[in-house]
């Protein structure tokens, strides 16, 4: 079970720093227009509360690990 709660860790740390990378892209590529739009930004704080939450759980599995 720790090797699974290890992997699992690892796998979770790793898709969130490619979700990361992608939010950064998505945002610095966007236009003025999008810029100024309540929803783009509503959207960009939803995916970095998401990204967030998913670090923190990618944490709390290698911490049950050990």
């Amino acid at each position: 079970m720790r090797v699974l709660n290890l992997v699992s860790g690892v796998c979770v740390l790793f898709s969130t720093l490619a979700f990361g990378h992608l939010l950064e892209h998505h945002f610095s590529h966007a236009s003025p227009e999008d810029y100024r739009s309540p929803v783009f930004w509503f959207l960009v704080v939803l995916a970095a509360a998401t990204g967030f939450f998913s670090l923190v759980g990618g944490f709390l599995l290698l911490k049950r690990s050990r």
